[in-house]
C-alpha cells in the first residue's frame, strides 16, 4: 500500500460533509496546556492532526483537563468549545495510569511489556468512558447535525454509549496505536465488551491494513457466536447495522513543517548545530521516552558501531532527544534511568582525550521550530521503535530535510505504520541490534544522489497525503456511512 487508502471503501465517498458541518472531537486530553507564556497548544500527534479540522469547523472538543484550572472556554482562532472533564485522583490512577496505560497500551503494542489486568481498573475505565460519552451527547444537543469523532484507546467504550442515546448520529472512531493479533488481544478479560464498544461507531479506522485485519479477525474470534458477520471490510451486526472498517494512515501538516525551514529561528538553530557538530556525521533520535520506541536497542546498536569502527568514535555523533513522558509512572522513570546509564557507559568507553563525547542526550520537550532545526541539521534520522502505530517524526524529518535542500537519510523500523508509506527508507529490524548497527552504517555510507532520490520520494508522499487529506477523507467517510446507516434504519 502506498499512501492513504480505505480498503474496501472509497475514500472519496459519494456523500461529502458540508464544509461547515460541526465536529465533536472526543479525546482523552484537551488540546491546550499551560506553558511559560500562558495557554498554548499541547504537544503530540493527536493535537497536531486534529487542529486543522477544529480550525475549519464549528463544534466542540471533549477531553480531560489534566487537573489544571482556568482552561479557556474556546480553542484559540476557532469556533470550537472546549468541554473539560475533571477526573478524581482515583480515576486518574485507575482509568488513566491503570487500565489505559498499564493494560491497553502494552496489550495493543503486541504485549512487549506484560499488561496488567485489574478489575478495579476496568470498572474505572467504564465509569470514565460514560462521563466522556455524556459530555459528548450534551455537545451534540448543541450541534444536532454534528459528526462525532472519538479517538484512541482511552475511550473505546464511548462509540456504543453514544449510539445507545443517539441511534441516528454519525460516529467515527480512530485508533492511533496498533491493533494486535487476535491471539494477543484475546488475553484481555473484557475483550468482547471493548469490541462492542468500538462497533457502536459507523467507521472504525486504523493506520494500516494489518491493524485493520487484526481487528476484523478479533471480531470473528470473539463475537461470531452473537450472529455478527464480517463481509469484506464491513462488520454486519446482529441488528443488521453495518460498521465500516478503514485504513487511513495519519500524517502531518506538511506545508507548515516545510515552512519552518525558512524561519530565522530555525536557521539560527541549524547554524548552531552545524557549528557544534562540525566535521562529524550527525545521527539523530527524537522520541517520546517510552519503552515501545526502541531507544535502548538504538543505543546498543550505536555502541556496536563505535566498537566495530574506531574511526567513527570521532567522526560520528549521535544525539538522542527524549521528550518526557508519563514520568509519574514507575516503569517510565526506570526506563529513563536505564537510558541515561547506557549513555554514560557508552561515552565512558569511547570518548577520546580532548574530543567531544560520541553520544549526546537531551531530556526535554522542544517546540516544532526547535525540532525542525535538529531535523535539518541531522545527516541520518534513526526511527527504530519496537512497534509504533504510525510515527510522525519520520514524516516531519523528510519534509524539513527536503524543504531545507538537505540530503538526509532515514533509518526506519519495519514495525512502524510509516514503513508502509516510506519504503525508500533504510528499513530495519530493531530487535536485531547488531543488524541495526549495520543498517545505520549503510545509511551513513549512502551516496548523496541516492539519499536525495529517496528523500524526494518520501517527502512527496507526505506532501500529497498530508493531515488535511487525512481529516477530509475521514470526515467524508464518517458522514457517508452515517447517512447510509440512518437511511437503512428508516
Amino acid at each position: 500500500m502506498s499512501g492513504p487508502t480505505t480498503s474496501g471503501t472509497a475514500m472519496r465517498a459519494s456523500v461529502t460533509p458540508e464544509d461547515d458541518r460541526p465536529v465533536i472531537a472526543v479525546a482523552n486530553r484537551l488540546p491546550l496546556h499551560r506553558g511559560e507564556d500562558g495557554w498554548e497548544l499541547a504537544p503530540g500527534g493527536l493535537v497536531t492532526a486534529l487542529r486543522p479540522v477544529m480550525a475549519a469547523h464549528p463544534g466542540a472538543w471533549v477531553g480531560w483537563d489534566g487537573g489544571t484550572k482556568g482552561m479557556p472556554t474556546t480553542l484559540p482562532d476557532s469556533r470550537v468549545s472546549l468541554l473539560p472533564i475533571a477526573l478524581s485522583a482515583a480515576q486518574v490512577r485507575d482509568y488513566y495510569r491503570g487500565f489505559a496505560n498499564a493494560t491497553m497500551w502494552p496489550l495493543l503494542h503486541n504485549a512487549i511489556e506484560k499488561p496488567r489486568f485489574e478489575r478495579s481498573w476496568w470498572n474505572a475505565y467504564q465509569e470514565v468512558n460514560r462521563v466522556f460519552a455524556d459530555r459528548a451527547q450534551a455537545a451534540a444537543d448543541e450541534h444536532p447535525d454534528a459528526i462525532t469523532w472519538v479517538h484512541d484507546y482511552h475511550l473505546m467504550m464511548v462509540p456504543q454509549l453514544i449510539r445507545n442515546q443517539r441511534p441516528e448520529a454519525p460516529i467515527g472512531f480512530f485508533l492511533h496505536v496498533p491493533w494486535p493479533s487476535p491471539d494477543i488481544y484475546a488475553r484481555l478479560p473484557w475483550r468482547e465488551q471493548i469490541l462492542w464498544g468500538l462497533l457502536g461507531a459507523d467507521v472504525v479506522a486504523f493506520h494500516t491494513d494489518d491493524y485493520r485485519y487484526n481487528f476484523l479477525r478479533s471480531c470473528v474470534r470473539q463475537l461470531a457466536d452473537s450472529g455478527l458477520e464480517v463481509r469484506g471490510s464491513g462488520v454486519v451486526l446482529p441488528d443488521g447495522r453495518t460498521v465500516t472498517t478503514a485504513t487511513a494512515p495519519i500524517s502531518i501538516d506538511a506545508g507548515e513543517f516545510a515552512s519552518f525551514a525558512a524561519e530565522p529561528e530555525v536557521k539560527d538553530g541549524i547554524a548552531a548545530l552545524e557549528d557544534q557538530f562540525a566535521g562529524r556525521v550527525l545521527l539523530l533520535g527524537a522520541d517520546r521516552l517510552d519503552y515501545t520506541k526502541g531507544i535502548i536497542e538504538r543505543l546498543l546498536a550505536v555502541e556496536m558501531l563505535l566498537e566495530r569502527d574506531p574511526e567513527m568514535r570521532t567522526s560520528v555523533a549521535f544525539l538522542q532527544l527524549a521528550v518526557p513522558s508519563r514520568d509519574d509512572v514507575r516503569e517510565y522513570r526506570q526506563l529513563r534511568g536505564i537510558v541515561e546509564q547506557h549513555v554514560g557507559r557508552i561515552n565512558g568507553r569511547f570518548t577520546q582525550p580532548g574530543s567531544d563525547v560520541p553520544v549526546h542526550y537531551l531530556y526535554r520537550g522542544l517546540s516544532p521550530q526547535q525540532l525542525a532545526a535538529y531535523y535539518a541539521a541531522a545527516d541520518v534520522l534513526l526511527v527504530t521503535p519496537l512497534i509504533d502505530g504510525m510515527n510522525l517524526v519520520c514524516k516531519e524529518y523528510v519534509t524539513v530535510q527536503q524543504a531545507a535542500g538537505g540530503s538526509g537519510a532515514l533509518v526506519l523500523s519495519e514495525f512502524t505504520g510509516a514503513a508502509v508509506e516510506l519504503p525508500q527508507a533504510v528499513l530495519c529490524n530493531p530487535f536485531d541490534v547488531e543488524g541495526l548497527s549495520y543498517r545505520i552504517e549503510q545509511a551513513i555510507a549512502l551516496k548523496p544522489d541516492a539519499r536525495r532520490k529517496a528523500l524526494a520520494a518520501m517527502a512527496e508522499q507526505v506532501r500529497v497525503h498530508d493531515v488535511h487529506a487525512w481529516v477530509s477523507g475521514q470526515l467524508t467517510l464518517i458522514a457517508a456511512r452515517g447517512a447510509a446507516a440512518a437511511g437503512n434504519r428508516r
